[in-house]
């Protein structure tokens, strides 16, 4: 199954197009005939297990891969030999944390700042602003070989929006990050993509803190597309009721009756003593409530249960190998 929600675009909107990827190495084929597009100021989340094609894809996505058929689109054009070193001017990649270790973070940044091209006068300020961001700036004149793994990740996220790119590729970037550094990570996309329009594509299968930021996911198996679209639209979809908590004071049971009776459903009773239920209609929600009232059944709440990306994600895969 391949559910595709995200060509409802207009043309000009669209900053990345994959059509029919298809990329193979020996007799192992990595991706497998994958198509998606990401509109501008937009996060995409590209999510698999290890060894889905996230890297590859994201490698064929940056021109650093031919692919053995289909076409890549960026800016509206169509990637090629002759375009990919102007087209890649425009983007910032993370894929790995190569750096130059007999150099300090600082040092680093203002390398690969020169070669993006940020003005000298700039340049120092936009180097201080990164390190502050990422939590680095108490190490800035450390030599990198002596970072860990995290500080290491922390940088190469930093030389990748350095030059704030117009479109972002970032291949597992909280891998090796602590929760607060992950958590300031993610605010800062943000904060790109609101000031700036950026346009972001992540591949993981860390899927914490996606719920914020994604717009638009594709989940990913075995180099093939199994669903990709609009967050909000897949998970209406996938899960068309509206779903509900109910916590009540008293005799559950009777209350679980009430709620058959007025619902139409028999509702299940949650881990944590609630009764959960679902309904297509939102309206007979006050209804329930005012036949426990009259029963005399005290309402303790009653909340929305929101579809989380998570849980859309297992969901797909668990379909999928049914």
């Amino acid at each position: 199954m391949s559910l595709d929600l995200s060509a409802q675009r207009a043309p000009q909107d669209i900053i990345v197009t994959a059509s029919a990827l298809s990329k193979g190495f020996g007799d192992h084929q990595v991706v497998s005939n994958l198509s998606f597009s990401v509109a501008r100021g937009r996060a995409y989340g590209l999510l698999g297990p290890n060894g889905s094609g996230k890297t590859t894809t994201l490698r064929l996505l940056t021109g650093l891969l031919t692919p053995d058929q289909g076409e890549v689109t960026l800016f509206g054009e169509s990637v090629s030999a002759n375009n990919a070193d102007r087209l890649r001017g425009r983007i910032g990649v993370q894929t790995d944390t190569s750096l130059y270790d007999s150099l300090n973070a600082r040092e680093n940044l203002r390398i690969w700042g020169a070669l993006y091209g940020v003005r000298p006068k700039a340049l120092a300020g936009r180097v201080d602003q990164v390190l502050d961001v990422l939590g680095l700036s108490a190490r800035a004149d450390s030599l990198v070989g002596e970072f860990s793994k995290g500080m290491k990740q922390k940088l190469a996220i930093g030389r990748a929006i350095l030059h704030q790119p117009e479109l972002l590729f970032l291949d597992e970037p909280t891998a090796g990050l602590d929760p607060e550094a992950s958590a300031d990570l993610i605010e800062y996309l943000k904060q790109m993509i609101r000031s700036l329009n950026t346009t972001v594509i992540i591949c993981t299968h860390q899927l914490h803190g996606l719920e914020t930021l994604c717009d638009d996911i594709g989940i990913i198996r075995s180099g093939e597309l199994l669903s990709t679209g609009a967050v909000d639209e897949l998970l209406r979809r996938r899960w068309p009721e509206h779903r509900y908590t109910l916590t009540v004071g008293g005799d559950l049971a009777r209350a679980a009756q009430v709620v058959t009776s007025s619902i139409g459903r028999t509702p299940e009773t949650s881990s944590a003593g609630a009764l959960a239920f679902s309904t297509p209609d939102k309206a007979r929600v006050p209804e329930l409530v005012t036949a426990l009232v009259a029963e005399r059944i005290p309402v303790q709440a009653i909340a929305p249960v929101t579809p989380t990306i998570e849980q859309y994600y297992f969901a797909t895969l668990n379909e999928e190998v049914l």
